[in-house]
């Protein structure tokens, strides 16, 4: 095997390593939105059934919500650049569906990260809310 395929090869699975640790992170956020979404749930039933000292006692879900959409993003920013690397890494001699799938995933990648950006700020700005300590938040 020559030197520059061997290089290839270890850069391509620096990238899996890379992908696969960030997937990871992804699915731990995940499962914080899910606590979150089960501490609320827990919330909402006991206002129903009329205990609202128990209710008001839960803990607010927002800063694990904060949490996880802050892990999203900074994952998300890694997709982006796994996808930024692919753009650049187009030649002259990459066929047409080498370029359209590359500039496809650069599009979703910034767009995917742009609405992880836009809820982590709607998040923080819910944080400076007093609403946002209620049930709603």
């Amino acid at each position: 095997m020559e030197e520059t395929d061997r290089e290839t090869l270890a850069r391509q699975l620096s990238d899996a390593d890379g992908a696969v640790f960030f997937l990871l992170v992804l699915l731990g956020s995940l499962l914080l939105s899910l606590s979150a979404s089960l501490t609320q749930r827990r919330q909402l039933c006991l206002a129903l059934a009329g205990r609202t000292e128990e209710a008001a006692a839960v803990p607010s879900v927002l800063p694990v919500r904060r949490r996880a959409s802050a892990l999203a993003v900074g994952s998300l920013g890694f997709f982006l650049c796994l996808a930024v690397q692919a753009w650049h890494s187009l030649t002259p001699e990459s066929g047409c569906a080498a370029r359209r799938s590359a500039g496809r995933n650069l599009w979703a990648s910034m767009l995917v990260l742009a609405a992880a950006v836009v809820r982590l700020d709607d998040l923080d700005d819910s944080a400076s809310s007093p609403a946002s300590h209620t049930l709603a938040g």
